[in-house]
């Protein structure tokens, strides 16, 4: 979405696509949160692996859990911005249905005017 596009939105649908963000953002803090402190706990394991075999194979454990996870906070952002543009598109379009139905109702007013006899 431009710039231009969100001058031209009314407060009330700035401040629902914001808390919309808001909101996703506070779920991914509190994912964020519980992935690190698993992180920790898999942290924790490897100090007390007995061998190096121990610790690489906790390691690569380790690696494929980052990777997931950045994998899947990477998709949800993906997503949350979709979700965010389409609500943002349906918003512009029905804007822009109120604005024609104005302006519709303004020219019919306008005519009805000019063609009233004085």
């Amino acid at each position: 979405m431009t710039d231009k596009e969100f001058r031209k939105l009314k407060r009330g649908d700035l401040i629902a696509i914001i808390y919309e963000y808001q909101k996703k953002q506070d779920e991914l803090v509190k994912e964020l949160g519980e992935l690190r402190a698993q992180l920790d706990s898999k942290n924790l394991k490897i100090s007390k692996a007995g061998s190096i075999a121990e610790a690489v194979v906790g390691l690569d454990l380790l690696f494929e859990t980052a990777q997931k996870t950045a994998d899947d906070y990477i998709e949800q952002v993906r997503l949350a911005n979709e979700d965010a543009e389409k609500k943002a598109a349906e918003i512009i379009s029905q804007a822009k249905k109120e604005a024609e139905e104005i302006l519709s109702k303004a020219k019919k007013k306008a005519e009805s005017r000019k063609n009233r006899p004085k």
